[in-house]
This record gives C-alpha cells, structure tokens and sequence, in this order.
C-alpha cells in the first residue's frame, strides 16, 4: 500500500434518509482509507436521519463534519458541501448509495501514483431497497460503454454511474460547479465538459451502487430528469445523428425503470 495517499473529501446531502444513511455512512467507513474527510449537508431532516449522523459523528470526529439546516434542495447541499471540501479528490454520493469495498483505496492509489489525473471513473450497479441488484443489462450496458470510454457515446447516454466518479479538486474548481435545479442533479453537464478536455480515466473496478427505489427522485421523476439530460446534451453538440440516439436511449431507460 503507498503511504501519503491523497485526502479524499466525500459529501452526502440528507434529507429524512433514516431509512438508509447507515447503509451509507458504513460503506465509507469500513474502507480501508485514511484520509478521509465525510461532509454531510442535512437539509433539516425531521426524522432519525439526525440522530444516526450524531452517533457517526461522535466514533469518527476527526473525519465528519455535519450540520443540519433548511436549504434549497439536494444541489444546494452539494454545492455547500463541495465549497467547504479541503480534499485532493471529490466526490458526492446519496444518502441511500454504497460504496464497495476498498473503493477509496482504489482510487486514492490511482491519483498517488498519477498525480496529472483530472477525474477517474469505476463501474457500479443498480440496487434495490433490500440492497439487491436490478436492472443487470442496463449495469453491463453501461459498464461496457464505461470500458470504451468515448466523448461521442457519452454525448449519446450518460453511462457514468455517479458515486463512482471521483475529481480532482483542481477539476471541479476550473469545471464546476454542479448545475441543475433544486433536486435535479445534472452531473452530466459536467461529465461532458470534462469530456471535451480529457475523458475519465477509467478504473476497471466496482466502485459504488447506485439505489433505485419506487420512491426516490430517480424513478417518480425519470422524463423530467432526461428531458434535462438532452437539453445538456444540445448544449455540447447539433449533430443531429447524435442528439437522435441520445433521445432514443432516453425512451429505452424510460421504459426500462417502468
């Protein structure tokens, strides 16, 4: 293991996720990882979500730092989280995600030993609320565009899987910040600015699970979130070739998470 591996700074924005932010906070803490700086944003949460991230707070100290207040939804919280991040590496991941195991580490000795990295990609899955895997074409689907890794099939699908993701401060302050809207997310405005820079380099590990539950943003408000996704995508190309098939992947991962 390389010793002075670089801090890795990850945000959590919560709100009222009782059900699962110890899913997620135990992922990142039993990485075998150092380094490591945890800024929960809560937006106020009225239910447990508080209390679980006291007891986190009070084990690991030197490495949570959280606060609980209204704010203007989930991309304000990451923003606010991402501002006060003092880490090499950033990244974000829900109050409802996983991390797998050593993926810190694997990505923390990736940018020890590649010091010019920009951002870095690994694979993940799909999981449902008991944490079971779902959706297993659209994960190798991804995983296999992940493994080609071209600006022209990101202009088509965002097969970047979020929480494996992971920038270089230096990335996120000259491409950043996040955009979108309340809590719309649009972490592909920035992928593709990246993108036209310098693609990910892409680690062939599995990172992280993203969760897809009945009741989460990603599946009660899928067209609205794809509706953005293309408007992004008219933003970095008119190919009209391009923007057809990004429109048809659209429909087939609409029908997909019905």
């Amino acid at each position: 293991m390389l010793r002075n591996l670089p801090k890795i700074s990850v945000v959590i924005p919560s709100y009222n996720a009782e059900k699962y932010i110890r899913q997620t906070l135990e992922s990142i803490f039993k990485q075998n990882y150092s380094n490591l700086e945890v800024i929960i944003q809560d937006g106020g949460s009225r239910d447990e979500t508080v209390a679980i991230i006291k007891k986190f707070a009070q084990k690991y100290p030197k490495k949570i730092k959280w606060v609980s207040q209204k704010d203007k939804g989930q991309l304000d919280a990451i923003k606010k989280g991402l501002k006060k991040a003092t880490g090499e590496i950033l990244t974000y991941i829900n109050a409802d995600d996983i991390y797998q195991k050593e993926a810190l580490l694997k990505v923390g000795e990736y940018f020890a030993e590649h010091t010019d990295t920009l951002w870095l990609a690994g694979k993940g899955d799909i999981i449902n609320e008991q944490g079971k895997s779902r959706n297993s074409g659209v994960t190798s689907y991804k995983n296999l565009l992940l493994k080609i890794n071209c600006y022209w099939f990101l202009l088509i699908v965002n097969y970047l899987v979020q929480p494996s993701v992971f920038l270089s401060k230096k990335a996120y302050q000259k491409f950043g910040p996040f955009q979108g809207e309340g809590r719309i997310i649009m972490e592909y405005g920035l992928w593709l600015k990246l993108g036209k820079v310098k693609m990910p380099v892409v680690l062939d590990e599995h990172l992280s699970s993203f969760r897809l539950t009945s009741s989460n943003f990603s599946s009660t408000q899928y067209k609205k979130l794809l509706k953005a996704d293309f408007g992004i995508a008219q933003e970095h190309t008119h190919n009209p070739i391009v923007l057809w098939l990004h429109k048809l992947h659209n429909w087939a991962r609409v029908l997909m998470v019905s």
